[in-house]
């Protein structure tokens, strides 16, 4: 058997400084005083020949060099994380596993609830949860194993992988439809209420695009988007949401797109999830599921 490497000792304090961007952060995680933080450090770039970081400010930032040790850091480490866990399932009698999912409110509505409860049905997992964030920052991490986040990366510190670009439609009730006058050269869309959940920006950014004038509208704003959609279905207004959200509603003829011009939302969604999870295979499989359901094309389970 090979000799193992002899810096294997300070990889825990190099991983949680390259994690947190700085050693007081290191220190504090790993009760540790900065000093044991800074030896330590010292002692991996001599073995390893590699030079780790570079002064920014009061805090350390990664060097190129750096960044690829820590990538490999990280994935020996979550790999490492895994194999414990599985040996631990095992010693206990290989119990039924627990597994515990955050969604954005409106996507679970739409069809990823379905999703992960099907994906644990056929796993075997016996105790799910599924939690509510829309936004990474908004996860409570010591509750849950993963999270699918309609938000902007980078995420510190987490794993995350690209789900879907998002593009925003506008949709409203066949029932509403007649009411839309589009008749004119000028067209306009007025006299009705206009659903969204932002300060009003993406309406005025599809309105360009569309080449649409947004005059003598109610503008209703809403404080989640699974709002603005029921209201729409309900015939209550036009609603700028995501294709992601509205391919249930629009196959089933409850949603019509009026309009064929589309635009680019300021956030997507992606899948996140702790650094050290990141090759856990449970957590693979449900991301690699959720993806297969993303497919364009694909129809979704309501």
């Amino acid at each position: 058997m090979s000799r193992l490497p002899p810096y294997l000792q300070y990889l825990p304090a190099f991983e949680a400084t390259a994690r947190l961007g700085g050693v007081r952060h290191a220190a504090e995680e790993l009760n540790l005083s900065p000093s044991a933080i800074s030896l330590q450090l010292k002692k991996l770039s001599d073995a390893t020949g590699i030079i780790l970081f570079q002064k920014s400010g009061r805090n350390v930032a990664l060097t190129q060099a750096g960044k690829d040790f820590s990538q490999a850091v990280a994935i020996s480490l979550g790999q490492l994380g895994t194999a414990t866990r599985a040996s631990r399932k095992i010693t206990a009698g290989d119990q039924p596993a627990s597994l515990s999912v955050s969604v954005p409110t409106a996507l679970g509505i739409a069809w990823l609830t379905a999703t992960i409860v099907d994906f644990a049905q056929s796993h075997g997992i016996a105790n799910l949860t599924i939690n509510e964030a829309i936004t990474a920052a908004e996860v409570d991490w010591q509750e849950n194993d993963l999270a699918v986040v309609y938000d902007n990366p980078p995420f510190t510190g987490k794993y995350w992988r690209s789900l879907s670009e998002v593009r925003l439609c506008a949709v409203c009730s066949p029932t509403l439809f007649p009411r839309l006058d589009l008749r004119n050269r000028d067209r306009k869309l007025s006299s009705v209420a206009l659903l969204h959940e932002d300060d009003g920006g993406e309406w005025a950014k599809w309105s360009v695009a569309a080449r649409i004038g947004l005059e003598g509208n109610t503008r209703v704003r809403v404080n989640s988007v699974a709002q603005a959609i029921a209201s729409a279905v309900q015939g209550r207004g036009v609603a700028l949401v995501s294709d992601v959200l509205t391919r249930n509603y629009l196959s089933e003829g409850r949603l019509i797109q009026p309009f064929s011009t589309t635009i680019n939302a300021a956030r997507e969604y992606y899948i996140v999830c702790p650094v050290d999870r990141a090759n856990d295979p449970v957590l693979r499989a449900l991301a690699d599921r959720v993806v297969e359901q993303l497919r364009p094309g694909r129809e979704q389970n309501a």
